[in-house]
């Protein structure tokens, strides 16, 4: 039974896997999930649309800043009114109204935790405040912090107020055309976050791609360079800054707030098309324009090595290690991640599977930082899916 149908099994396969065997070209599968692969030849990609998917389970990741928040609040408002018993409902009770408030009014309360000693004195007086020991006491505690410090913590318990256990879904539909020298791609990256009470969506930042190179082929073996830039335009939604750490290597998409390029460069190396080997460097630089950043810009140098195993066949092995380094207002940006997946091609059609984890943190494990606040605890893996059509 089994020798008569081993038979039908690898025609199967044979015919299966026929397309990609037919004709292959020199990098004609170097497709990688998270790092930057080299531009494919035009003869094996003319066209490819589809969409990936990143799915990061979130748990309450800012638990411990909301609760280091609130204790510090409670413990103040006991130390200035001995005996009260009323301070921890009062605290929860403000925790819910910051969480509450309206993203259009946002920006004046990022204002207000910039004023000067004079301008916050005057703005309490205005909101009704007309006890001046009282303003000299608030103005006082409040002057101990430089402006950036305060706004920084405003931000921070703003963001902390809203924890609580999530998915966190990024999917990007993408299109990509090819010619000779140029390919050039576009991706529309929108965000769902599935949580207990419901389901939150927002959209990312359009980005867009431009790359061109060279392949060489010498004998068996073929090299190949490819040069391009990425940008990120500042059209999301203010609550996709919520899914910055369920992926620091797309948290570009996520930052509303900022405008980024990123120019890289990418070395390849395909071994007789049973082995692609591709090495990239990137240098992300992200310029504030909306919404009273809380850093006016941040600097990041990422790298990586990518493997694919097969590449002409209908199934590939993938295996990647991608790393971030922090250069200017990027604390968070210390990390090394492994990526390890199969991709399938039958035809025209595509469908990749990967895990991604961050295997080493620098300073503090698995914290995020945007313009020195902490706002949270890196995913502990994300599982990656794409699904592509290519002509």
């Amino acid at each position: 039974m089994r020798s008569r149908l081993l038979a039908p099994a690898l025609a199967i396969v044979l015919c299966v896997a026929s397309p990609a065997l037919g004709k292959p070209k020199p990098f004609g599968g170097a497709e990688l999930m998270t790092g930057r692969g080299i531009k494919p030849p035009k003869e094996s990609q003319t066209v490819q649309f589809g969409l990936s998917v990143g799915t990061s389970p979130m748990s309450a990741v800012l638990g411990y800043l909301k609760d280091d928040i609130k204790n510090k609040a409670i413990q103040q408002c006991q130390q200035a009114s001995p005996g009260d018993v009323t301070c921890a409902t009062d605290v929860n009770t403000a925790m819910e109204q910051l969480k509450n408030v309206p993203d259009a009014t946002w920006n004046q309360v990022q204002a207000a935790a910039q004023m000067t000693p004079a301008q916050l004195d005057a703005a309490l007086k205005a909101a009704g405040v007309t006890d001046p020991n009282v303003r000299a006491q608030v103005v006082t505690h409040i002057s101990e912090a430089t402006p950036q410090q305060r706004q920084d913590a405003v931000y921070a318990a703003r963001i902390a107020s809203r924890a609580e256990n999530s998915v966190n879904l990024l999917m990007e539909p993408f299109v990509r055309v090819n010619t000779k020298y140029i390919e050039v791609g576009a991706s529309f990256p929108f965000m769902l976050r599935i949580r207990s009470g419901g389901t939150d969506a927002s959209l990312g930042n359009v980005t867009l791609d431009l790359r061109s190179g060279g392949i060489w082929t010498k004998g068996s073996v073929s090299y190949g360079v490819t040069g391009g830039l990425s940008a990120y335009l500042p059209t999301g939604t203010r609550t996709a800054d919520e899914s910055l750490r369920a992926d620091l290597f797309q948290a570009p998409k996520t930052m509303h707030q900022y405008l980024g390029l990123a120019p890289y460069i990418v070395l390849g190396l395909d071994a007789a098309q049973w082995i692609l080997l591709m090495a990239h460097l990137e240098y992300l630089a992200q310029v504030g324009v909306r919404d009273a950043p809380p850093a006016d810009s941040v600097h990041v140098l990422k790298y990586g090595l990518g493997m694919v195993l097969f590449p002409s066949f209908f199934l590939n092995v993938l295996a990647e290690l991608n790393g971030l380094v922090p250069l200017a207002n990027a604390t968070a940006y210390n990390a090394l991640y492994f990526t390890g997946g199969l991709q399938f091609k039958i035809a025209f059609f595509r469908l990749a599977v990967a895990v991604e984890a961050p295997v080493w943190t620098a300073e503090r494990p698995d914290t995020t930082v945007i313009g020195g606040v902490p706002i949270g605890r890196l995913s502990k893996y994300n599982i990656l899916t794409r699904v592509s059509f290519t002509f």
